[in-house]
């Protein structure tokens, strides 16, 4: 189930207007400390479209002057009369030169410094949001991460974390424009007012007509993210139970899906990479026509030829700029979606265990008793255990019965403290475990269970599963497993590389290592959660017989099978009472 929110629907016109806004105060959230960073961009920005605005200027008067000799007035630099008043301003052709080669030689290292800077500040983006999903996906409450499908947050991680560093570079590049327009419409003004109207009118047009396309961006945005997370999730769950494809013959079936949504992505881009081109050719035929306008009308408009000239070049120039910044806004539109998704793990609140900070513990000393617990699991309408009253005393070995669904795996749950009781409470030693550390508390337990969660690497990598125990103390755990002897028999031993999930080890195997993980860092209180279930009843029983020779260790055993409870000192029977006195 996707859990992912969905970004609300907008009337276009509102939202074109406000959309600058909204992803600046969702860039604010997910990255601190960005107003800074982003006003040092655009302030760079800004500068380099000046200098380009100076060289442009002084270009045009050099052309006028090159087949002249001495000096340059000041009226053939067509705006600087304007700036300067009365003051005559007189420059050779060599300063004048000097100057055009200046201007154009700073805008290169501007753009270049920016660019470096951008590039920069992006990546440090992406890279601190990846840190922030994957940390968050750890911390959060694990009856949440149940609610997740696991393709989606992977393609969240993956995929959609460059959103964020996305839509920065956006803002700044909007910031850049908006910059540009202005210094640019400031010196078509000082040159030449009417060709400045003109650009401005071209400016409110282009904005206009480029908002239809607003809602257009935003549906592509949201099916675009629904294409792509369709086929994440085809491919995860093709690599998860590809011997189950494999053995009922569906090879061909899901090729065919596979296909058909490999299709529908690569159609949503090619709706994206149309509309990108309709919406340039709409601005370039808006500056074409705008510049059409201004030979038709040059006759009639008061402005002198040079300086004409000047401001029509800008306003050339000034057309990609705005462009860009209309664009930018559209591809905001478009990454709308991945940004929800973003801040919508984000927000997820963080498991209140781990952000707790209880006393600390060292050892189960006594025991662990329940007093009246009960626990539902959130959108069910009865709870998984009601009103529990038991011990499970500290060096014993006890054994939890009971039919499939009376709440054993719960149980082991709330010992591990994945779930806390939705009433009553869990003491250990007397305390309750909600005032316990977390950490401290974990580090007493051990646990493996039916379904082993094995990872891609070796057999030493998935016993010690990333944590720092010597070789000796997993080689005994494989003994004590009794996942030596198959083990050993592999080409490479310790060292065999096992693929994606372990696939090619039997369910006995993959349960023996599973067991001498749990066993490794060799635990106080040990959690078996039907543990031995693929295990044939011999070597089940040398297991357990060499789990039992460790007097000091608490064991805790999940098992239907008879044989595995009778090993066992005490029994908890979970059985509602009406079903234990009718088979009494």
């Amino acid at each position: 189930m996707n859990r992912f929110r969905k970004p609300a629907s907008a009337k276009p016109a509102v939202a074109y207007n406000l959309i600058v806004a909204a992803r600046f105060r969702e860039l604010r959230r997910l990255v601190p400390a960005l107003r800074f960073k982003m006003s040092v961009m655009i302030v760079l920005g800004i500068l380099t479209g000046l200098s380009e605005m100076v060289g442009i200027t002084f270009l045009v008067s050099l052309v006028f002057l090159l087949g002249q000799q001495g000096t340059v007035s000041g009226s053939a630099v067509p705006w600087l009369p304007a700036f300067f008043g009365s003051i005559d301003l007189s420059l050779s052709k060599p300063v004048l030169i000097g100057i055009l080669i200046g201007s154009i030689l700073f805008r290169i290292f501007l753009g270049c410094a920016n660019s470096l800077i951008a590039s920069t500040v992006n990546h440090r983006i992406s890279d601190r949001m990846r840190d922030r999903l994957y940390a968050k996906i750890l911390t959060i409450p694990f009856q949440r991460f149940q609610d997740y499908e696991r393709s989606d947050l992977i393609n969240v991680i993956a995929t959609e974390s460059y959103a964020v560093s996305s839509a920065h570079a956006s803002l700044v590049r909007l910031g850049i424009n908006l910059g540009t327009i202005v210094i640019f419409g400031i010196g078509m003004l000082v040159m030449a007012w009417p060709i400045a109207l003109l650009g401005l009118a071209f400016g409110f047009i282009h904005n206009f007509a480029l908002g239809f396309f607003a809602g257009a961006y935003r549906r592509l945005g949201v099916s675009a993210l629904a294409a792509v997370e369709a086929l994440t999730q085809l491919s995860w769950t093709t690599l998860q139970t590809l011997k189950a494809v494999k053995s009922f013959g569906l090879e061909t079936r899901h090729q065919q899906l596979f296909a058909t949504l490999s299709r529908e992505v690569g159609q949503t881009w090619r709706r994206s990479d149309r509309m990108g081109a309709t919406t340039s050719l709409l601005s370039e035929t808006l500056t074409f026509a705008v510049i059409l306008t201004i030979i038709l009308s040059s006759e009639f408009l008061p402005v002198d030829f040079k300086a004409a000239l000047s401001a029509t070049i800008l306003l050339y120039r000034l057309q990609p700029h705005i462009k860009e910044f209309d664009s930018q806004i559209l591809r905001l539109y478009e990454m709308e979606a991945s940004l929800q998704n973003v801040l919508s793990l984000l927000s997820e609140s963080d498991d209140i265990k781990q952000a707790s900070q209880g006393e600390p513990i060292t050892r189960l000393a006594e025991a662990i008793v329940f007093h009246n617990v009960s626990f539902a699991y959130e959108r069910t309408n009865a709870p998984a255990v009601r009103g529990l009253s038991f011990s499970i005393r500290a060096g014993e070995t006890t054994a939890l019965t009971g039919p499939s669904g009376s709440g054993k795996t719960t149980i082991l749950n709330m010992i591990l403290d994945l779930n806390r009781p939705t009433q009553g409470t869990i003491t250990v030693d007397g305390r309750d475990l909600a005032t316990i550390d977390h950490s401290s508390w974990l580090q007493l337990l051990s646990v493996s269970g039916q379904d082993v969660e094995l990872m891609e690497g070796t057999v030493l990598d998935n016993i010690r599963f990333r944590r720092d125990i010597p070789d000796e103390d997993i080689r005994w755990a494989a003994d004590v497993a009794c996942a030596t002897e198959f083990i050993e028999d592999l080409p490479y031993g310790f060292d065999e590389w096992l693929g994606d999930e372990a696939i090619r080890l039997s369910g006995g195997q993959r349960q023996r290592i599973g067991l001498a993980r749990a066993l490794a860092s060799r635990p106080q209180i040990l959690i078996l959660d039907e543990a031995t279930s693929a295990l044939d009843e011999e070597t089940e029983m040398r297991v357990f017989s060499a789990i039992k020779q460790d007097a000091g260790r608490t064991l805790i055993v999940v098992s239907h099978r008879p044989g595995v409870a009778r090993l066992m000192k005490n029994q908890i029977d979970l059985r509602p009472p009406a079903a234990i006195s009718k088979l009494r």
